[in-house]
């Protein structure tokens, strides 16, 4: 007998149930190979349909992450590097957005509600970021929403702080990722939600293997 996850390398995330297409599972699987790390977008159901609901996906996580396709149902960064905790992200809103709709790339820039301020992210090169923000407010609060951000930025793209700038960050692949830094500061202000949403997503189990889903 075949085995149906034979080459699909590790689950690194899981929509246990999709909204859009049926209520069926859908995994996001990682595997390393010589140009670097893909990620390949897998469910086990076998409705007709289903390769559309996947090609929407994936073209979803290209636009929204600035991801490249390898394959029908496979992606990797331009840099070849893994960034999981970025791509876990950007693989679930993939998930969330409407099929009926156009999928945009996001902005580099974010009205903030807790502290009224515009929140821009600038690329400096070589994977390097800086946020700033336009409003009316203490220049000490500013500095203290932008840290806030700035790390809640480093735990969702898995980057790394610039202890000597408060507002800077970086991706040790040394690349930009506009598309993906654009939607990860969307999320930036409910880190801790979406942390907790990774962690009970890992805590779903296994994606089930055909003759488990109908």
């Amino acid at each position: 007998m075949v085995d149906p996850f034979a080459g699909l390398g590790k689950r690194v995330e899981l929509v246990s149930t999709d909204k859009y297409f049926r209520d069926i599972s859908i995994g996001l699987y990682a595997r390393e190979d010589a140009g670097g790390w893909i990620f390949r977008v897998r469910s086990f159901a076998r409705y007709d349909g289903l390769d559309d609901r996947i090609g929407f996906i994936v073209g979803a996580m290209q636009t929204l992450g600035g991801m490249q396709q390898a394959a029908t149902d496979t992606l990797r960064f331009p840099c070849g590097s893994e960034h999981l905790v970025a791509v876990r992200r950007l693989f679930l809103q993939a998930c969330k957005e409407k099929p009926e709709t156009t999928v945009g790339a996001p902005a580099l820039s974010l009205w903030d509600k807790k502290s009224e301020l515009t929140v821009k992210a600038l690329g400096l090169g070589q994977g390097v970021y800086a946020l700033s923000a336009d409003g009316v407010a203490e220049s000490d609060q500013i500095k203290r929403r932008l840290n806030a951000l700035r790390n809640a930025l480093v735990k969702l793209a898995d980057a790394e702080a610039d202890e000597m700038h408060g507002e800077r960050f970086c991706f040790s692949c040394g690349q930009a990722h506009d598309p993906l830094v654009g939607l990860l500061l969307q999320a930036a202000p409910n880190v801790r939600a979406i942390m907790r949403e990774h962690e009970m997503n890992a805590a779903r189990g296994v994606l089930a293997a055909p003759g488990n889903q109908n």
